[in-house]
Formats: C-alpha cells, structure tokens, sequence
C-alpha cells in the first residue's frame, strides 16, 4: 500500500474569479430576493471624469457603492477575534495616491493580456486586481451596474442588452504610457465577448469561456454605448456578468483592440484594462506591480503602488511578514493561529468577512447525460475512459437497460460487470462506495490538527455550515438517477457522523467489497490527485489525513500530485478524469445564495469547454428550470431538491472550509469590500486604507 503523494508538481491554479450573492433580477437590476451576505462598503464618491476624445463624451460615474457592512459570523480560533473589523472608511486621499505595499504570494504567473489564448491560468496583474466589471454586488443586488449604465431582459428571455457608460478610458500599462487605447465602446465589448466565449469560438482558451457559452450565444452592436447578447435559453435574474460569479463566471472586462494596436506579441503580455490601477512590469517566477491611475472615472485609490512578489515557502513568507519586508501575506492555514498569536503587529483581515473558501472530493467520471444540454447532439459518455472497466467509484447507469434513451443498445455497455450482490445496480454499487469513502473522513480531526479549529467540517461543495440552507438533520430522501425523488426519508443525513470507520465498512461490505481476514477490500485502482488549490498548501496535507482514513477501510490508496492547468483540467475539459480530486469545482464559497441554480460546469452545457467532471441529466434540467423561474421563493425550494439529488449521490464529498482572508502587518487600517463569491482576498484593492 503506497501512502505517499508523488509530488510531480503542483501548481496554484488560483481562479481569482470574484462572487455575488444572487436575487431576481430583471430589467435594469431590479430584485426580489434577498441577501445572504455583507453588502458592499464604503466607496470614495467618483470622481469627475477625465474628458473623452471626440469619440466619446464625459464620464456618466454610477453611484459609488454604499456602506452596508454585516457583522462576521463567529469562529471557532482566537486567529478570528484579532480579523479587522468591518468599518466604513473612505478611501479617497486628498493629497492623491502615495506608499507601497508589498504582498508576498506563492506564486506569480505571467501577465496573459490575451487569456482566450492562453493558458487555463488567471493573469498575474488579476491577483491584484487592475480590470472592472460590468456589475457588482451592493446591497443584495449581484447587478448592481459599474461598468455598465443598465440592462435589460426582452419579455421572452432571448437577449440581455447594457448600456455602457461614457467616458471609461482604457488604462496603457506603465511603460506604454503614450500609447492612447481610448475608451471603451459597444463594438469593444462585443468583440470581447464573441473571442472569449467558448460556443462562439471554439478556440478560446479563457477560462470562464465555458460558463459564458453556456448562457450567451453571438454578442451584436446597437449603437456607440449600447450593445445586445443572444442568450441560450431565458434567463430572468443574475447573469454571468458580476464580479459577484454569477452562474459561475466573473469576467473581467479587458480590451481586445490592443491587439491591432501594439501587435499580437506584445498584447499577449500586457493585459489593457480599465480599472482604479495599471500593471507595470511583471517577470513570472519574480513580481508584479500595479500602479495607481490618478483621477480614475469611479475610485481614487489610496495606495500608490502595490507589488506582489512570488514567496513560494509558507515558512519564508511568515518569517517576511514579521521582519516587515512584506505588509500582506495569504498564510498557509496551518500555520495562521500561531503567526497571529506570536505578533503583536499581524492580524487575519477578512476583507469579505462572513466568507469561507472549502474543499471537497469530487468523483469525476460519473457521466450520465446521453445528448448535450444545449444543443442536443449525442455526447456518447461510454467513450469516456471512466467506462474502459468497471472502477469502484463511478457508475455505469448503461447497464440497466432502462437508462439508454434509444433502449437496449449493447454498444454503450463497455465492460461485464460481474461483482454486484444481487439485486444491486452498478449506480448503487458506486453510490454505496462514495458514501463510505465520505462517511470514513475524519473532518473535525482535519479541522483540529490541520486548520488549528478555524474551520468547519462540509459535506457536499453545495451544503455545509454558513451556507444558506443548511440543516444538519436533513434528510436527502431517495432518488433514482434519472432525478425522480422515490422516498422523502431513507436517504442522506446532511451532517454525516465524524469519521465512522465502522459504518463506512458496513456500506463497503453492503456493496459487495467486504474485508478479507487480513482486513483489505477489492478495491483497486483507488488514487486521489490533489494540489494546493483555492485553499492554499494545506490542501496537500489533507489530501494525505484523507488517504489514511481511506486506507483505514482496507483499500489500497496511493496520492498523485499534478499540475492541475496543464494536466488535470484538460483532462477535466475532455471529461477523461475519473481519478477523484480534493479541490473546489465552482462552488468556490459558503457565500452562494439559496435560490440559485447549482453551477453549469456540473452538467453538459458547458462543453466543449471546462466541467467538473461530472454530468446528470437532474443536474441539467434543475439549470435550466431555475434560470427560467422568476419565482425566488420557487427556485429556493429547486436549489434544495438538487442539493439534495447530489448529496445523495455523492457527487462531492466535502470535507472543510476556512474563513477567507489574508494576514496584514499595522500599515494596512482596513479592506472593506463587496462579497466576491470566488476570491479569498477581495479584488479591490483600491478599498485599502492605511494607517496614518
């Protein structure tokens, strides 16, 4: 039996994408939900706009956000008393942007100023945050307008049209200062939207192309301002357009013209945007600058310069922080209780407090929808490696009959399968054998030893404590594959018991794997690929708590590290993982409201491009039939229904989530923003205030 994790690589595939708290929203932001999280802070008033060229008129700033903090929820460490709390400050400074910061992060990636052509990596200059959006979360509203002056839903749900708003320069990276991008236009952005949507052009790489496809078809000009996107099916609330990550994607809006401008090479390294700050020069491996832009059209940053450089060591950059040669650091969780109780100068800032990041299992390989969500042409899921043999953990539903949607077609059965007790479908089978594997997790000795108790155990990447909904003595119910609830009991409990070795035996040997006399199960096969993910380095030494636990049970476990953007996500695109993976899909946090639609990437209607690596057909109806609901009371009660579908087939088997925030020296006074659903640190840094 192997217990060690062969760390080939491991690459932070930070998807520094931000979040929203969802609402019904329709024509021009209107809402009827409500919030379910801290709403945005306090915003320096914007400013006048800069005069446009003939081009385009002055700036028309929409209402700076308001303050409207809520209180963080409790924590169960002292590491949480010392966060910063949650008060209103301007960050306007009369005498204009002045000072450094430095923040130490593990790893700083190029500049991708072409990220539909790049690789699946969020740019180094994003990590900072130098782009806008065209909305943002205040006050319950995910679409609150920032770049945009308004929108609005034709009556049959067919296209989304937005108004931009005058006057948004196009910043010019430090160095090409004399180069003037101009302003941002309808024919900009519907250039931007037909290259990075991954429907519209196959090719693009960007990584939020899929969740786009997925909701958007041909983007058109109306007029100078005004420009119309085609959608796939009606939707009548929150679109993937938010810094919120609305039916998850937050793009950032970057120009797509400097391209023609400066050429294709020098475009593909400086990333053209229209945010509070410009990057400067950033070496990958090194550091990256940004710089503030003095009279930008809606913030005055505080700070003139911030630059992040690249500490990989988690020890080094602890030890950076206390000698005051960085001011800011994401520490490793494992080590944050004992930095912040040994210094009297660092505290854990939650600059989105109420938020946590989780981690779960996900069991790729279960793909179970014949024709594609979308378009309907066959997808042809038996082709896929998963169903090369019978493996423990993935169902084969192809083997009844009953599944096929032409009927019996022996051509989608690739494998006998020989070893279920009678009576027990393949689906059962490998149901049986997730819940074990998730039953067996030793989550609150996880949270005690490894997250110094300031986490909470999960049990689903959709349901665990903070989040909206949760009820630790819910019942699943029964349902069949297909998404037919068959019982109202004799499911799942939502809060499994802590590590029960011995009830996670019983579901092995109740599936057909029981011990020998030497206590091992035939079981093979069984490999558990992690990486630092969203969670930070400690995702690494929980990968190896959860494969002690496995092998606990009797089986056989080995670990695989791999870069995850250059080999488990194209396999994860391809839908040829099957190997299971602790990370987080795109369910990145507990901030994630309960009328929401489960993420598009959990079904087919994001192919060709990225998915979690898991289909249903429950999963893809549940999608559409709540983006058509204009009902919030009504999508809540189907957000439950398929929260309560995955968990009881264990498409994920969570296993912790830890408050999001990063650790400051005295410098820094406060860091109020918005809730963003995917960044553990806020991607507004011109909301940092200093001390005086």
């Amino acid at each position: 039996m192997s217990m060690n994790i062969l760390r080939k690589s491991s690459m932070l595939a930070s998807l520094l994408v931000v979040s929203m708290l969802m609402v019904f929203v329709v024509a021009c932001g209107s809402d009827d939900s409500e919030s379910s999280s801290s709403a945005a802070p306090a915003a320096p008033a914007a400013p006048k706009a800069p005069a446009a060229p003939a081009a385009a008129a002055k700036a028309a700033a929409p209402e700076a956000p308001k303050a409207a903090a809520a209180a963080a929820p409790a924590k169960k460490a002292d590491v949480a008393t010392k966060a910063a709390s949650a008060s209103s400050s301007s960050t306007s400074a009369p005498s204009g942007p002045s000072g450094k910061l430095v923040r130490a992060h593990h790893e700083v990636n190029p500049v991708f100023g072409t990220p539909w052509s790049g690789p699946y990596k969020w740019s180094a200059a994003d990590l900072i945050g130098i782009g806008e959006h065209l909305f943002y979360f205040d006050k319950g509203n995910a679409m609150t307008p920032q770049m945009a002056k308004s929108w609005s839903i034709d009556p049959a749900g067919t296209k989304v049209t937005i108004e931009l708003n005058e006057g948004m320069k196009w910043q010019s990276p430090k160095g090409a200062e004399d180069v003037d991008f101009g302003y941002v236009t309808a024919e900009d952005r519907v250039r931007w939207f037909n290259t990075v949507n991954g429907t519209v052009n196959p090719d693009s790489s960007y990584p939020d192309s899929g969740d786009i496809g997925a909701i958007f078809t041909k983007a058109e000009v109306v007029d100078d301002l005004t420009f119309e996107v085609g959608l796939v099916s009606p939707v009548f609330f929150c679109l993937p357009l938010s810094e919120f990550g609305c039916l998850g994607a937050a793009p950032v809006q970057g120009a797509v013209h400097h391209v023609d401008v400066m050429g294709a090479d020098w475009a593909s390294k400086n990333a053209v945007m229209t945010g509070p700050y410009k990057h400067g020069v950033c070496t990958a491996g090194d550091r990256c600058s940004v710089y503030a832009v003095e009279d930008h059209w809606r913030a005055n940053p505080q700070v003139a310069e911030i630059e992040v450089i690249q500490v990989p060591e988690s020890q080094t950059q602890v030890a950076m922080l206390n000698s005051g040669e960085v001011d800011m650091a994401v520490v490793d969780y494992k080590l944050l209780a004992d930095v912040i109780e040994t210094s009297s100068d660092l505290r854990f800032l939650e600059t989105m407090p109420g938020g946590y990041v989780g981690q779960s299992i996900i069991f790729p390989g279960n793909l179970w929808e014949e024709t594609h969500a979308r378009s309907g042409e066959a997808l042809n899921p038996w082709d896929s490696p998963a169903y090369d043999k019978d493996i423990a953990w993935v169902g084969d539903p192809w083997q009844e009959d009953a599944y096929h949607e032409g009927g019996t077609d022996s051509s989608v059965v690739r494998y006998t399968d020989t070893d279920n007790p009678a009576g027990m479908t393949d689906m059962e089978q490998a149901r049986l054998v997730r819940l074990a594997l998730s039953t067996a997790l030793d989550r609150n000795g996880i949270n005690d030893s490894l997250l110094n108790g300031i986490g909470t155990p999960i049990y689903s990447e959709y349901m665990g404590p903070e989040y909206p909904g949760w009820d630790p003595k819910r019942d699943t119910g029964v349902w069949d594959a297909e998404g037919n609830k068959i019982s109202a009991t004799g499911g799942v409990m939502y809060e499994l018991a802590d590590g029960d070795i011995e009830a996670a035996g019983a579901l092995l040997d109740q599936a057909g794997y029981p011990a020998d006399a030497n206590g091992n199960r035939p079981i093979d096969g069984l490999v558990l690929q992690a990486y630092a993910a969203e969670a930070g380095p400690v995702g690494l030494e929980v990968a190896d708590t959860v494969m002690s636990d496995w092998a606990r049970l009797g089986i056989e476990i080995s670990g695989l590290v791999e870069d995850y953007g250059g080999v488990i996500s194209p396999r994860m695109k391809r839908r040829e993982q099957y190997l299971p993976v602790l990370k987080n899909c795109d369910v990145h946090s507990n901030v994630w409201p309960q009328d929401w639609p489960i993420p598009p990437v959990d079904t087919s209607r994001t192919r060709p491009s990225w998915g979690c690596g898991f289909e249903s057909k429950a999963g893809a109806k549940s999608v559409a039939n709540v983006l058509m609901e204009q009902d919030a009371e009504k999508r809540k009660e189907m957000h439950v229904d398929i929260v309560d579908y995955s968990m009881y087939w264990l498409q994920y088997a969570g296993v912790y989530q830890v408050p999001k925030g990063i650790v400051v020296n005295d410098r820094i006074k406060s860091w109020n923003a918005p809730q963003q659903h995917y960044a553990n640190v806020s991607n507004n840094p011109e909301l940092i205030v200093l001390n005086d």
